[in-house]
């Protein structure tokens, strides 16, 4: 299938920031329809707060990403992602297969998926998820070594569904990305932990925008 949005931001909530003002900073600086969200807060029923609080951080989301024409994109708890009416959920690896999330979403819901490997690929796309993330990309704190260029192109071309480079990208990673074959990237420290999170989002967009016409 084409995906809509070749930009995913992925929110993380150690970086001590707001979530939700951070996001509208963001997709304020973007066009409509390109960006993508993703609620990832580890840890929510401990350190990060409760399950309630988990679901008045995704009602927030909800109606940002929704003002600003994003989808929005629950980690994991599908429960969750119907409560707030997200468009989808992503899921780890190791968590719900696609059939189980929509399961509880209904047979429409988006479903991501996080891979590391070809197995992980050949999984998601017969699970019939809808996209995947492809990690690492770039060197990222605490992901490993990053995936050898050649080899993330070799993945992504034998991949049967759309996959977005994560793991340590900003914009200057961008026209690497897609020469490997991504679709778009997926990004949480270059927006989360920006000082200017609005130009971070444009620059981000037209990185993608360049690497778009240089491949035409």
């Amino acid at each position: 299938m084409t995906l809509s949005f070749d930009l995913y931001l992925i929110t993380d909530p150690t970086l001590g920031v707001d979530l939700v003002a951070v996001t509208d900073a963001a997709l304020r600086a973007v066009p409509r329809g390109r960006v993508a969200v993703q609620l990832r807060a580890k840890g929510a029923t401990g350190a990060h707060g409760s399950t309630r609080e988990l679901i008045a951080l995704a009602r927030a989301l909800r109606i940002t990403t929704r003002s600003h024409g994003a989808l929005l994109f629950v980690n994991e708890r599908a429960d969750i992602a119907r409560i707030v009416a997200a468009d989808g959920v992503h899921l780890p690896e190791d968590s719900l297969t696609p059939s189980e999330a929509r399961a509880v979403l209904g047979e429409d819901a988006l479903v991501g998926v996080s891979c590391h490997d070809a197995r992980g690929l050949t999984l998601a796309a017969e699970g019939r998820a809808t996209f995947a993330t492809l990690s690492p990309f770039s060197a990222s704190p605490g992901k490993g070594a990053p995936v050898a260029h050649a080899r993330f192109a070799d993945l992504v071309a034998g991949a049967s569904l759309p996959v977005l480079a994560l793991g340590g990208v900003g914009a200057d990673d961008v026209d690497r990305a897609r020469d490997a074959g991504a679709h778009g990237v997926a990004v949480v420290r270059a927006i989360y932990a920006a000082a200017d999170p609005a130009a971070a989002a444009a620059d981000l967009i037209r990185a993608l925008d360049s690497a778009e016409r240089a491949r035409r």
